[in-house]
């Protein structure tokens, strides 16, 4: 009896895990996000080549997760914002923006992914931590309101 008992959790308990996993990946994102640390240093935003940024989909900033190559972060978000080059880099630094949902008003946010030795994303990182849930808000289809850094 206790067996069985312990089989039914077991499969209830696994049962509950792919229900969630599912429902993260219902819209078709990972649930891989950026972090914030004081730790990372961002250049200097009058150095970017950039300096306005860009304003990417929310759902392609999502979509640079750990592995992907920089050819793929390539096609999902553009050319690094700095002088930081192609080949044996291990940063790309971007300037993004996103809007506040108050008119025209627009957050800009630095962005950086961090890449390992084979040249595929091991980290991604906001600047500020408002862009962190500047991302979750737009991500769920609402428009920030009184978004300040």
């Amino acid at each position: 009896m206790t067996k069985m008992i312990t089989r039914y959790m077991l499969a209830a308990s696994a049962m509950l895990c792919l229900s969630g996993a599912v429902a993260a990946a219902a819209d078709g994102l990972p649930s891989y996000r950026p972090g914030v640390s004081d730790a990372i240093t961002f250049p200097d935003v009058e150095r970017a080549t950039r300096k306005e940024g860009v304003f990417v989909a929310a759902r392609n900033i999502a979509m640079v997760t750990p592995g992907l190559t920089k050819d793929q972060v390539y096609a999902l978000i553009g050319v690094p914002h700095f002088h930081e080059g192609l080949f044996g880099v291990r940063r790309w630094n971007y300037i993004v923006n996103f809007y506040t949902g108050e008119g025209d008003k627009y957050v800009a946010c630095q962005y950086q992914i961090r890449f390992d030795r084979k040249a595929r994303v091991e980290r991604t990182w906001f600047r500020e931590p408002a862009c962190v849930n500047i991302l979750e808000q737009n991500l769920a289809g609402n428009t920030p309101k009184n978004v300040e850094k």
